[in-house]
């Protein structure tokens, strides 16, 4: 068997001699690994256009980039032997000797993106150096120069590609939907123009005006642009130096995290980076001040000396690589750590060992920190004075003078359970209180049960999401205001890709361009809480599930990502860590679990309940 194997290979090699690729199968090779999709040419050409010195660079797109690219720069430009030069693989203006590669301080330098894009399109280039009376102009077909001449145009560059893929149809039927493939080019666009501030982004997106981000000086107010004036607020600065090695730049605060990691924008040298060392250093920071599950956002700049690291790791120089790893690492955490510590939100009662204990919920609104002499915190979640002792009950029996505030756990057609199950009935336990404004206390005949009030919470709201969802869709409550708020690019794409499947979750939002959506409905069991959020938590959510593959397909209830969805929405709105309820309150979430299929645990696996036997209090008591 392994001797016939080894002369069918060999039979195969005399058949099939070793020779030289044709140029064109080359440049579809080369195609292959530089031009992944729409962004990846858009991301090519703005590279070539910030090399170039610009400051003034615009984008237009049709239906994603398949069907028309340009990137116009007033850039130094080009003569007309170096653009026949530039679609020479291989070819570059920023590199010269093997030295050159150990010190690369562009973004393109390998000469592979024009030529790669030419050959899988229709190309026009159009270049005036600074200085010239005229400009010339290329027009390439599918590799092939098929027409030359010069042209009246301004200062600058235009690359205009057209028909992307073309010749190529295999390649063409992989590309995503128009949104999808749109989002993705605003996402790298979102990265170039927080990478540099000071350069004018224009974007047009099927002939419509669709961002314009005007240079700046303080990277912060480009921030404000590119993301939003709310995550810009947010966030606090990073900054630390070592040798020639710093980082700079923002992490969000605690209390406001995301369900992915697209909130997080790396930049090495000014080049947008995908690193799982810088992103690492970071996360590790938040790892016991965030809930399981969830992300900081953070635009941080890392400066390292062109000879400490390789980015000519990756066809499409996402990728670095560090001479020293560890040094970077330990760098970035200790800056990112630096800044978190000395924010007011840390105690030293409630540091990072404290927060452990909760990974789940562990941001701000969830926590009841201690003054750093010993005296009573103001608790802003509740707007009372947190006592200093762990053993303080809030009787359930006293009624507060404050009016109770509209739960969104109204035991409304409650579903009767038979005693004959087994299963506890919460509503039927005496109860004694509220404890840390965490748990509500309850006693059995041989037991005390403590229940955590935003596990049981979420666990109601997740199986009534659920089931309304799966039965007739969810209700939706109309806002007498629209609220508005904007998206990153790929949240955005989400929701929009999603947008007849949140219909029947109640959501109800328009999209305004630019990024920016109004919610204009939410689902009326989660009408308490604030929309703008909900709206948010949704879309990052499904961006994290995949929205393309629409994970909330009716019928579905098995579907690990419609109950991701479920989950995420239940789990930022359930009532939190910290919040005092008015005894009806309590007992209304009570009668909730009742009416519910029992499950343990919240959807993210904490326990609901918890019993301490009458035997361990004893035991402890120094009865037994």
């Amino acid at each position: 068997m392994i001797q016939k194997a080894a002369g069918v290979m060999l039979s195969g090699r005399e058949r099939n001699p070793v020779k030289l690729l044709t140029g064109a199968l080359i440049d579809q090779i080369a195609a292959g690994e530089v031009v992944e999709r729409p962004a990846s040419v858009v991301k090519e050409l703005v590279e070539n256009a910030l090399d170039a010195d610009s400051s003034r660079v615009r984008i237009e797109v049709r239906r994603g980039g398949q069907d028309f690219i340009s990137v116009t720069d007033d850039g130094i430009g080009m003569s007309p032997q170096d653009m026949r030069t530039a679609l020479e693989r291989h070819a570059t203006s920023k590199i010269a000797s093997v030295a050159d590669l150990s010190r690369i301080a562009t973004y393109g330098f390998r000469g592979e993106a024009l030529p790669a894009i030419a050959s899988v399109s229709r190309t026009r280039i159009r270049s005036r150096r600074r200085g010239d009376s005229e400009a010339f102009e290329l027009q390439v077909e599918v590799g092939k120069i098929t027409r030359e001449r010069s042209v009246g145009a301004p200062e600058g560059t235009r690359v205009e590609v057209a028909d992307l893929f073309l010749g190529v149809p295999a390649r063409r039927k992989f590309l995503k939907s128009v949104t999808t493939e749109w989002g993705h080019i605003s996402d790298w666009m979102a990265r170039a123009a927080l990478a540099l501030p000071g350069v004018h982004f224009d974007i047009q997106r099927d002939d419509r005006p669709a961002t314009v981000w005007p240079a700046v000086s303080d990277p912060l107010e480009r921030i404000a642009a590119v993301v939003s004036e709310a995550d810009a607020a947010a966030f606090t600065p990073v900054a630390r130096e070592e040798g020639r090695v710093s980082v700079e730049g923002f992490v969000s605060r605690p209390e406001r995290h995301r369900a992915s990691a697209a909130g997080i924008y790396l930049f090495v040298n000014r080049r947008p980076v995908r690193d799982r060392v810088l992103q690492h250093a970071l996360v590790e920071v938040f790892r016991d001040l965030l809930p399981r599950g969830r992300y900081p956002a953070a635009v941080l700049f890392l400066d390292v000396p062109p000879e400490m690291v390789d980015v000519n790791v990756h066809p499409a120089k996402w990728e670095v690589r560090f001479a020293e790893p560890q040094a970077i690492h330990a760098l970035v955490r200790h800056a990112v750590r630096e800044s978190v510590s000395a924010r007011r939100w840390l105690h030293s009662e409630t540091g990072p060992a404290a927060a452990a204990g909760d990974s789940h919920q562990g941001s701000h609104q969830d926590r009841t920190p201690s003054s750093a002499d010993g005296k009573a915190a103001y608790e802003p979640a509740t707007g009372h004075r947190a006592n200093a002792t762990d053993w303080v009950f809030a009787d359930a029996r006293n009624e507060r003078r404050d009016p109770p505030s509209q739960i969104a756990f109204e035991a409304a057609g409650a579903v009767e359970w038979t005693a004959s199950d087994g299963r506890v009935r919460f509503g039927d336990l005496p109860l004694l209180g509220q404890l840390m404004a965490t748990y509500l206390v309850c006693e059995t005949k041989s037991q005390l049960l403590l229940i955590d009030q935003h596990a049981a919470h979420e666990r109601v709201l997740y199986e009534r999401l659920r089931a309304e969802w799966l039965e007739r869709g969810v209700e939706s409550q109309g806002l007498l205001v629209p609220e508005t708020l904007r998206l990153e690019p790929r949240p955005l794409a989400a929701l929009i890709e999603s947008g007849d499947a949140t219909d029947r979750l109640g959501f109800d939002w328009e999209d305004f361009g630019d990024g920016t959506i109004a919610v204009r409905a939410v689902p009326a069991l989660l009408a308490d809480r604030d929309p703008a959020q909900l709206v948010r938590n949704l879309a990052e959510e499904l961006a994290s599930a995949g929205a393309a593959a629409d994970p909330l397909r009716a019928g579905s209830r098995s579907l690990e990502a419609s109950d991701a969805v479920f989950a995420s929405l239940a789990c930022h709105s359930a009532r939190r860590k910290g919040e005092v309820l008015d005894p009806r309150e309590q007992r209304a979430l009570l009668d909730a679990l009742d009416a519910i299929p029992w499950a343990p645990s919240c959807p993210h696996g904490r326990p609901v309940a918890v019993p301490i036997e009458l035997a361990e209090i004893e035991r402890r008591f120094g009865r037994r």
